[in-house]
């Protein structure tokens, strides 16, 4: 029943929209690891990402669509695995990070003049603003990278012309999701290639400095999670463990850096145990606890691995 479904929902879209069906695969297995937490119950919703509405104009909107769509499918099909919980520590069965396999057939069907700027005519609109941090030699975006800022790598050509799902909670200036660490590094060859600056990942310890701009608190607001400092499970705010909050929604820290903490994990470039293949996250995220959210919670993944809670930030090194 379900693959009739899926054939019907797909043969529908290429009469409406005249786009080549987008082959997805499941998630992988894997890991999900606290130094500071022995177990847990996730308590992550289904995404619950079906895309109804009236379709788009935009050859990007209707793409996206079909992304959201596949990856709805996936989930539903898969939709027993949430009642298991991700286990700190252990390796379950996970129906996030669905993705495209063939985002270059995609990228050929777009008109890769929507909302795309005028190069060399204004400043970079797409590129994200960085901060540089006080009495260190880097700064780190003010922002999670969004997906506004990862759409412009898709229509400049970039990023492997890979389309993650937004889980139909929407792009624009949400953060970005469903992107693995190498799908980070597709994004910083990219922007610095267009820009001719040298971006990349935070390391664990600047990522920490970065988040606690100075405090000595669990939290960079107190030792109190409070009420709406933050969007996770259990902080108070109208997204706790629905979704995704636009980037900004929140108090910034003594930094001037928004969302250091809860909203999605961000990655990092430093390696798990000297295992380069995993890499490192931290912040915590929208279905997390509150604790998860403490510097002293230290998590990995491997770097091939795409969730609906994880993105990142990037940084960069100052002379």
């Amino acid at each position: 029943m379900k693959f009739m479904k899926s054939v019907y929902s797909r043969l529908l879209l290429v009469l409406i929209f005249a786009t080549p069906a987008i082959f997805v695969t499941s998630a992988e297995v894997s890991a999900f690891v606290s130094s500071s937490v022995a177990e847990r119950a996730d308590g992550a919703l289904p995404p619950g990402a079906a895309v109804s509405g009236k379709p788009r104009s935009s050859s990007m909107e209707t793409a996206v669509r079909l992304a959201n769509l596949e990856a709805s499918e996936e989930i539903d099909e898969n939709e027993g695995y949430e009642d298991k919980r991700e286990v700190l520590g252990k390796e379950i069965g996970i129906t996030d990070g669905v993705f495209q396999k063939n985002g270059a057939q995609l990228l050929a069907q777009l008109d890769l003049n929507d909302g795309k700027q005028d190069e060399g005519s204004k400043a970079c609109t797409d590129c994200p603003e960085m901060v540089a941090i006080p009495g260190k030699k880097f700064a780190i975006g003010k922002y999670a990278v969004t997906f506004k800022e990862w759409d412009a790598c898709v229509s400049g050509g970039g990023c492997g012309a890979y389309l993650p799902s937004d889980n139909g909670w929407g792009r624009g200036n949400r953060p970005v999701i469903n992107v693995s660490w190498e799908d980070a590094q597709a994004y910083i060859r990219w922007l610095s290639g267009k820009t001719g600056k040298t971006y990349r990942l935070p390391t664990e310890e600047e990522w920490k400095i970065a988040a606690l701009a100075g405090s000595t608190t669990d939290y960079y607001w107190g030792n109190d999670v409070g009420r709406n400092n933050a969007n996770c499970d259990g902080c108070g705010s109208e997204w706790d463990n629905k979704k995704t909050a636009p980037v900004g929604s929140f108090k910034p820290n003594a930094f001037g850096l928004y969302d250091m903490m809860g909203n999605v994990w961000q990655w990092t470039d430093t390696c798990w145990q000297a295992n380069c293949a995993k890499r490192m996250f931290f912040g915590g995220s929208w279905n997390h606890r509150p604790q998860d959210m403490r510097t002293t919670t230290r998590n990995w993944f491997n770097t091939d691995k795409r969730m609906r809670y994880l993105g990142f930030r990037l940084a960069m090194t100052l002379p």
